[in-house]
């Protein structure tokens, strides 16, 4: 049992050492060298408890997420009607000011992830894909819709898609991600909008 606890905190000292460094400087340019320094560990360690780089960063990643995921539960549970998508985004702010060390890491999986990792990404992030989804259902039942919810979601999972997509092409390094991210999150009440409503008037 307590060789168990051993290994559980020498993981988690290793991934909080990582997420500092994979918020700091993304994937491509993170050094397990510093992750060793900030953690004062070696990499002999590292690689006992992790295959490689690429894991590790899996790892980082999905702590991100589910600590985010977890944030969004605690919030919802706390209201008395569903939460709408724009909400959600005043959520998630909330929550990056709240866990400043996991900012840098979310925007740079979404718009930094290099292509053979992007897959794997996308299936630690599955759960909170859900989570998304299960609120924009929610709300789409308040809405006089053109066509069926499940179209519509869909439709918002295409429009999300795109608009990160977007973001991924336009920001080549990690040098201008603060500036990417100011823009990202900026855009975002106008793009729910755009999702919602179109951008043009019905003749």
């Amino acid at each position: 049992m307590e060789r168990k606890e051993q290994t559980k905190r020498m993981k988690e000292k290793i991934i909080e050492s990582a997420i500092y460094e994979f918020n700091e400087h993304g994937y491509e340019e993170a050094s397990l060298n510093h992750v060793c320094k900030i953690g004062n560990i070696s990499k002999g360690i590292i690689y006992h408890y992790f295959k490689d780089k690429d894991e590790l960063y899996l790892s980082c990643v999905k702590v991100c997420y589910d600590t985010l995921l977890q944030y969004y539960t605690d919030y919802v549970n706390t209201l008395k009607n569903d939460v709408d998508i724009k909400g959600l985004m005043e959520v998630r702010m909330q929550f990056f000011k709240e866990h400043p060390k996991l900012r840098g890491l979310f925007f740079h999986s979404i718009l930094h992830t290099p292509n053979h990792l992007l897959e794997k990404v996308n299936e630690v992030k599955k759960d909170l894909n859900a989570f998304n989804a299960k609120v924009y259902w929610e709300y789409l039942k308040h809405l006089e819709l053109r066509v069926s919810k499940e179209d519509a979601l869909m439709y918002l999972d295409v429009c999300q898609s795109a608009y990160n997509e977007y973001f991924r092409k336009h920001s080549s390094n990690c040098d201008d991600l603060e500036n990417i991210i100011e823009q990202h999150e900026s855009m975002i009440p106008q793009w729910i909008d755009f999702m919602l409503y179109g951008i043009a008037k019905e003749r």
